[in-house]
């Protein structure tokens, strides 16, 4: 949870919408429910020469018990990254006014960060929506979906900082920090792209 507007965990600087800190990558919401790894456990009982061996499953539907806080991260990551953007390509138009070729330059990489963030999210979901029970490997790989996720809204974060100090100050020398904000995020994707 964030509490005046800073991070309990780390106390970095957040925003209103945020669900996760952008610096240390904490979920800041109050229901932080950690995922339920109950799934089919075999006991067994021997009398005599008779062996029996029963299976228990959880009666509800184990994907949504087992990936619902994974399937909540992934949700909120959206919202943040949507509403990231947003404000990103708000200060871009007032950056770079009237067309410049340098607000189009970055608006594409925006652009191309969204595709890739989308499809890393949907991946997610659709990993969750698939599973019929419990997987290590699933959750594991899941994790790795959500650092990503974390990492681009974290970068998205950077990027609009950057703006806004830049806009504040009237200063053309912070383009070249703004171009390499976008270049690290460039490579954040192209990580995710050979991961894939």
């Amino acid at each position: 949870m964030a509490k005046d507007n800073f991070c309990i965990y780390c106390g970095f600087k957040l925003f209103p919408e945020d669900h996760f800190c952008p610096n240390c990558g904490k979920k800041l919401d109050e229901a932080d429910v950690r995922p339920n790894n109950n799934y089919t456990t075999g006991t067994s009982t021997s009398t005599g020469n008779t062996t029996s061996s029963t299976s228990s499953t959880s009666t509800t539907s184990s994907t949504s018990q087992n990936y619902s806080y994974y399937k909540k991260q992934v949700e909120d990551l959206k919202k943040t990254y949507e509403t990231k953007e947003e404000k990103v390509l708000e200060l871009l138009e007032r950056k770079f006014p009237n067309g410049q070729m340098s607000y189009a330059r970055f608006r594409g990489e925006v652009d191309v960060c969204r595709v890739n963030f989308f499809k890393e999210a949907d991946a997610a979901l659709n990993m969750i929506d698939l599973s019929d029970e419990y997987s290590e490997k699933i959750e594991d790989a899941l994790k790795e979906k959500v650092s990503t996720l974390q990492s681009i809204v974290a970068k998205m974060n950077d990027l609009q900082s950057e703006l806004i100090i830049s806009i504040s100050n009237g200063d053309d020398s912070s383009n070249e920090e703004i171009d390499n904000l976008i270049k690290e995020m460039n490579k954040l994707i192209e990580s995710v792209k050979d991961y894939d």
